[in-house]
Parts: C-alpha cells; sequence; structure tokens
C-alpha cells in the first residue's frame, strides 16, 4: 500500500486526526482537507490555499511573521485551508508543512523505521561538532527538557545510548498521527557541543589559579 493509500485509509469519510498543530479531515464527498487545529470548527472563511508552493510558504513564517528555522516549532500560523480529492496531492500538501513526517510515521507504526540512540549521533559528528559527544546523561536529559520540548511538536523516539532503553514506544492512536522524532536533529547537536564546552570551560576556570 502507498503513503497516499495508507493516509486516505486512516481518513475515512467524516473523520478528524491530528497532525502536529494541523486538523486533517474528509468529508462526504472525499474531499480531503488540512487546516490549522485553531480554525478546526471556523467562525470566519479561511483562506483557500491549493498549491504545495503556497503552503511551503505558510510553513516558513510562524504567527508573527517570525522565520520558522524548524518546520516542526509551534507557532504554524491560522486562517487557511487546503482542500483536494486526490490523497497522493493531498499528502505532498502536507509534506509541504511537516516533510517526510507522514512517512516516518508510517515507517515506524510498521517497525521499519528503528530509533538513532543520541550517543550514535553524536559519535558520528566531525571538526567542532565532535566536542558534543562529551556531553553527560544529565546534559542529555537536559536538553530534551530545554531545547526539544518546548520548541518542537515531535515526540522523542531516541534513547540516550543503544543500552537505555529510551522512551515508551508511540503506539498508533485514532485521532492523531503523531510527529516523531527518531534522530536528533542539527539543533539537538548544537546544543548538545554547547553544554559540553559550558561544562569544559567551567572545570577549567575552576582550576585555574586567580591572581
Amino acid at each position: 500500500m502507498s503513503l497516499a493509500d495508507t493516509l486516505a485509509s486512516l481518513l475515512e469519510r467524516e473523520d478528524r486526526l491530528v497532525f502536529g498543530e494541523l486538523t486533517l479531515s474528509r468529508d462526504p464527498h472525499g474531499v480531503f482537507s488540512a487546516r490549522h487545529r485553531v480554525d478546526a470548527e471556523p467562525t470566519t472563511s479561511l483562506e483557500p490555499i491549493d498549491s504545495v508552493a503556497a503552503l511551503r510558504e505558510i510553513a516558513k513564517y510562524d504567527s508573527a511573521g517570525a522565520f520558522r528555522p524548524l518546520k516542526t516549532a509551534p507557532g504554524l500560523r491560522s486562517g487557511w485551508c487546503t482542500e483536494t480529492p486526490c490523497p497522493r496531492e493531498f499528502l505532498r500538501r502536507l509534506d509541504a508543512i511537516y516533510p517526510g513526517l507522514f512517512a516516518t510515521w508510517v515507517a515506524y507504526d510498521r517497525d521499519a523505521l528503528a530509533p538513532v540512540p543520541l550517543r550514535g549521533t553524536l559519535g558520528r559528528q566531525t571538526g567542532m561538532y565532535r566536542f558534543a559527544g562529551t556531553i553527560t546523561d544529565e546534559m542529555a536529559h537536559r536538553l530534551q527538557a530545554e531545547l526539544c520540548a518546548p520548541g518542537c511538536l515531535r515526540r522523542i523516539t531516541w534513547p540516550i545510548d543503544a543500552n537505555n532503553g529510551g522512551h515508551a514506544r508511540v503506539e498508533a492512536s485514532a485521532d492523531e498521527i503523531p510527529l516523531l522524532c527518531t534522530e536528533a536533529c542539527t539543533f539537538a547537536v548544537t546544543r548538545a557541543r554547547e553544554l559540553a564546552k559550558e561544562a569544559y570551560d567551567q572545570a577549567n576556570s575552576a582550576g585555574t589559579p586567580q591572581g
């Protein structure tokens, strides 16, 4: 079954699914629709968006007009709706908002995608980012709590290391297609390096004689 067919099977007519900050639905005529969750029960008309390119533009900026370097950060602007009767086109439009994340969920749900331990990701870094691999488990938990949890809608599935059970497996839900994080992103790698450097600098300054 193709990804588009899988998406269509999940969205039975008149059903709704949460996908990040989106509400997905399919009307009695088989037309697929995506809109911001705050517009799930719109009281005013919504701007119709009919192209992948236009949706990519929407995904670039938050509700205040600020650039969104991370597409899964909260703050996607509302006030629009995209509709199509074609499941393949609908999937393309969802990928414009959340690139590849429906495919990630399907692969994970089918046990065809294994989360990558954080230390595996950090161990592949080169140059100045090699230092990121020196973080402690405590720093890794701090990274998740301070960077990932408030700044990203994805649900972390990766463990800190291969010997750590990590997060509980995300199970399928009747009303949601979860956004998953199966490997630490570049933002997490950068923050890991910062935490490692802070610890290194503190340890060395503590041992430096004061004159």
